[in-house]
């Protein structure tokens, strides 16, 4: 992470501390060590989390072209570490604190690998300067560095510097460059094997580390850190909802990537212009730009970034190597349309703010406002920005000259954080992005939006940031529509045809005697029967409720009269047409019936009887029963080439198995239908997702896709046009989320393009709602339960504030869920029904689903049980001081912190006999939870019966 002097006046608020405060004391260091200052803190716990993701690694690689005296540096390196004793250092856990030791000076502390000049060298020193970035450290025993020199020629090397984060930060670089030159410098020059002397340093970072513990602990300093930053982040979004390619898992998984970018000369100079104009930094530019981009992708005019800071705000921490950097949360306020200009004006007075707070560890703060620590992200912030005004080469030895060598490394710790340096006479651009979320494309898309965004709000700072506007998406080519009749024409031309033919077959279904009633008509009878309702129905006439005929052929009657619900004559039969194309339908041996779930006063229905007719097949209507009885549904099923069903259908068909030797062309509802049971059953049969209440759009879908977040709409059909809009009604940008408009109707749907041109269904607006400081699409949380193993189909509501969750099937259980996903979307309740209430369109009916019980006594103090549990809760009660502890309850949500989890897994260690490590202490947060897992350790450890908290 990179420092930003992001306020405009930073410099002068180090000056007024440095007048207002006595010096940092001196200290021994006493054998058994001192304590980690707070950010130090932050780091260990962070590393005992996720072990092993190279997370806190901080690397520095040089290509270093000229001679080099390989043992000047290795000993000018020596002395270094020698001075600072943090490089020293290691961290352990004592009583579960972890504490410093400071060790001995090394002899010798560079390794040297010879790759000589033979092609292919500089590859090979890329591979082995990523493995030592990426091999893990021994925080306990250390050392917390390695220094590796690749020789790829006789005035040719690669330096790799890596430091653990716990001894190092990012300005430490420019210490160590320093004191490696001058000292190199004497070595070169004569000192015959010496070096060359510095003066001595007057502190050490145990120093600072003890000081800022004993500042941190006066109840002055505390307050008025305290009181700030509660205030200015009351009532902030937990969560900056950006439209992720992928789902967010539960906990994150991977390492995270890279991506490069740059600012050209000329917008840097309009940034260092518009700052000029301002009185401020080209940072705070830089940042009001990046609010306004993730402000567009995120939907939320309410936005809180990261800014990291250096932390040295003493002078004499200036000289000191170690970890000082601290991360500011700025909250950058978009509410009311402001001009770019205005923004700027907010974000410079939140950062100036912000710096007079950044006393504050972040780490302490997580504690006083945010007491949970969700597992799925950062707390408080998930995007950040910093600036360095420097290239990244920090060492200049004489006759030998030094540039950045960038290995294929990829570590990022956050969902998006981007730093910008100095690169000629531009800015380069590093993005760091979670991959368990982002696409390389998407991440490359938003770099290339953001350098347009800095332009435009450069050149028109007082344009309302809502009008700075971006390339429209890329579309896909709209396919023809081949000069298709109207449909009144090809259905006549059928019955001409084929009037003896089976047309449509209607089951009216299950008698109380449990027989099944099905009436079939030609196409002859079925035209006939519809010619006399077409009258009535030019006029807008609607069949009595109490007379109604059938109604397929009150359907077939609108078809006949081109009165097509939204599809206009003019469309003709172009879009059905082109996915009769798609599907293959006609082009079997066999002839071809299209079996529907659809209700016949759906719009659905009426595409799926245009898809039949228009091609002579035969039209099936499934009683919605069907949908839940296995041998109908395959006795339905047995005769279909094409079928179109719900999810619970799929669901069931694909549990009892599809039939091997009649298969068919599966077609789904792309909103309702989990993307990871379309993805089963296209593993089976071909299948395909349709978009809209009037097909607009096909989607063929591959069994072997990565899961996504949005569901894809694949193409529009010929003569459909579908694309995502702003909301002033221009077309979306690139990634984007918009309203989905089709045949430029509004319909209410979220989605947005993707690089390629391709859309994805995000939701719905009306379905979006903020739960506990979350926002939660609860359509796509649906889709996502439905695909659980033993749901059939589920809606979730939001009931008392908190997430209800509908279930068909066998029901889910909660504390499974926690493992599949994130804290804040699992639900506080499940119901379980026979099935979901839809109305005669066949659209879930949410008001008619039933209300949970109203939380009372639920969630709260569940009744301890058992000794296990009991010996859990006493020693809760130590830790935390509280003497009320339910079953129920969570370690995290009661007060608990990383200090205390570490003594809680040594407590359990002494008291159960078994180690439990902190991530596991995370994932299993109740009182039950931790119980059941201590007792499921004693039993594979062989100790048996329960442990007694001693």
């Amino acid at each position: 992470m990179t420092i930003s002097r992001s306020a405009d006046n930073v410099h002068d608020l180090i000056a007024r501390r440095r007048r207002e405060r006595d010096r940092i004391p001196r200290h021994a260091v006493p054998d058994s060590g001192v304590p980690v200052s707070s950010t130090q803190e932050r780091i260990w716990f962070g590393e005992m989390f996720n072990p092993g993701f190279g997370f806190y690694h901080v690397p520095a690689t040089l290509r270093l072209r000229g001679p080099l005296d390989a043992g000047a540096l290795d000993r000018a390196l020596c002395e270094v570490i020698r001075r600072h004793e943090i490089l020293r250092s290691t961290v352990e856990e004592v009583d579960g604190m972890p504490v410093q030791r400071v060790g001995d000076a090394p002899a010798s502390v560079l390794r040297s690998v010879d790759l000589g000049d033979e092609p292919g060298a500089e590859a090979e020193a890329a591979r082995m300067a990523a493995d030592d970035i990426l091999a893990p450290f021994d925080l306990r025993h250390g050392p917390l560095w390695r220094a590796l020199l690749l020789r790829l020629g006789p005035d040719d090397h690669v330096l790799v510097l890596t430091f653990h984060h716990i001894v190092f930060d990012d300005p430490s670089f420019g210490i160590v460059g320093r004191e490696v030159e001058a000292l190199y410098t004497g070595t070169v020059d004569g000192a015959e094997g010496g070096t060359a002397s510095l003066p001595d340093l007057d502190l050490q970072y145990t120093d600072f580390s003890v000081w800022q513990r004993e500042r941190l602990r006066t109840e002055e300093v505390r307050s008025r850190l305290v009181d700030y930053w509660r205030r200015t982040l009351d009532g902030v979004p937990r969560l900056l909802d950006l439209p992720s390619d992928r789902p967010r898992p539960p906990h994150r998984r991977r390492a995270g990537r890279f991506h490069r970018s740059r600012l050209s000369g000329d917008v840097v100079a309009a940034v260092r212009a518009v700052a000029r104009d301002e009185g401020t930094t080209p940072f705070t530019v830089l940042l009001a730009a990046y609010g306004v981009l993730l402000s567009r992708y995120a939907d939320q005019a309410d936005i809180v970034t990261a800014v990291p800071a250096a932390g040295r705000i003493r002078p004499e921490l200036e000289a000191l190597v170690g970890c000082f950097i601290n991360i500011i949360c700025l909250r950058l306020d978009l509410r009311g349309e402001p001009t770019f200009r205005e923004l700027l004006r907010r974000v410079r007075h939140a950062s100036v703010e912000g710096h007079d707070h950044e006393e504050m560890p972040f780490e302490e703060l997580v504690r006083e406002l945010h007491p949970q620590r969700p597992q799925s992200h950062t707390p408080l912030f998930q995007a950040g920005l910093g600036v360095r005004d420097n290239d990244g080469v920090f060492l200049n030895l004489p006759g030998v000259r030094a540039s950045e060598f960038v290995p294929d490394v990829e570590v990022s710790h956050f969902d998006l954080m981007v730093d910008f340096s100095v690169d000629g006479d531009g800015m380069a651009g590093l993005w760091g992005y979670n991959d368990d979320l982002f696409d390389p494309a998407t991440v490359e898309v938003l770099a290339e939006q953001f350098a347009l965004l800095v332009a435009r709000a450069c050149g028109q700072p007082d344009l309302p940031v809502g009008d700075l506007s971006l390339p429209p998406a890329p579309r896909l080519p709209e396919p023809g529509t081949g000069g298709a009749e109207g449909p009144a024409a090809i259905l006549a031309e059928r019955v001409r045809l084929a009037p003896g033919s089976p047309a449509v077959t209607t089951h009216a279904g299950t008698s109380s005697a449990g027989a099944s009633s099905a009436v079939t008509l030609t196409y002859a009878e079925l035209d006939a029967r519809a010619e006399t309702l077409a009258p009535a129905v030019r006029r807008g006439a609607e069949p009595p409720a109490a007379d109604s005929p059938d109604p397929a052929v009150w359907r077939y009657a609108h078809l006949k009269a081109d009165v097509l619900d939204g599809r206009t004559a003019g469309a003709g039969a172009a879009p059905i047409a082109d996915l009769a194309t798609r599907i293959g339908l006609g082009a079997g041996e066999r002839a071809d019936t299209v079996l529907t779930f659809a209700p016949p006063a759906s719009v659905a229905f009426a595409d799926a009887m245009l898809l039949a007719l228009l091609h002579g097949a035969h039209l099936v209507t499934a009683p919605p029963e069907a949908a839940r009885d296995a041998g109908r549904l395959k006795a339905l099923v047995a005769d279909a080439t094409v079928v179109h069903a719900p999810p619970s259908a799929w669901r069931l068909l694909l549990q009892d198995g599809l039939p091997a030797d009649r298969p068919f062309t599966a077609l789904c509802d792309a909103a309702t239908t989990p993307p990871g049971l379309a993805r089963e059953l296209a593993a089976a049969i071909p299948t395909w997702t349709l978009y809209g209440e009037r097909w607009a759009a096909a989607h063929r879908v591959d069994p072997l896709a990565e899961p996504r977040r949005g569901v894809p709409l694949g193409e529009p059909l010929a003569g459909t046009q579908v694309e995502v809009v702003d909301r002033a009604g221009r077309p979306g940008a690139t990634g984007v989320p918009g309203e989905i408009h089709v045949g430029g109707t509004a319909t209410g749907d979220r989605g947005r393009t993707l690089p390629d041109g391709s859309m994805e269904l995000l939701g719905r607006f009306d379905r979006m709602f903020t739960v506990g400081g979350f926002r939660v699409d609860t359509d796509e949380l649906a889709r996502s339960l439905a695909g659980r193993p033993g749901v059939a189909e589920a809606a979730v509501d939001v009931r008392h504030d908190r997430l209800a969750a509908y279930v068909a099937g066998e029901g889910i259980d909660l504390k499974e869920l926690t493992a599949h996903l994130p804290e804040y979307q699992v639900p506080a309740s499940v119901t379980v029904l026979d099935s979901l209430p839809r109305t005669a369109a066949g659209h879930l009916a949410h008001e008619e689903l039933p209300s949970p019980d109203a939380p009372g006594d639920e969630g709260g103090h569940v009744p301890i049980e058992g000794g296990t549990e009991e010996a859990v809760a006493g020693i809760w009660r130590e830790l935390l001081g509280v003497e009320e502890i339910g079953a129920s309850d969570g370690f995290l949500d009661l007060g608990g912190h990383s200090l205390t989890l570490a003594r809680l897994s040594l407590r359990y260690e002494v008291a159960f006999g078994v180690e439990v490590e902190l991530p596991d202490l995370l994932r299993h947060a109740t009182v039950r939870e931790q119980a059941a897992l201590l007792d499921e350790r004693r039993a594979q450890a062989g100790l048996g019966g329960e442990g007694a908290a001693s």
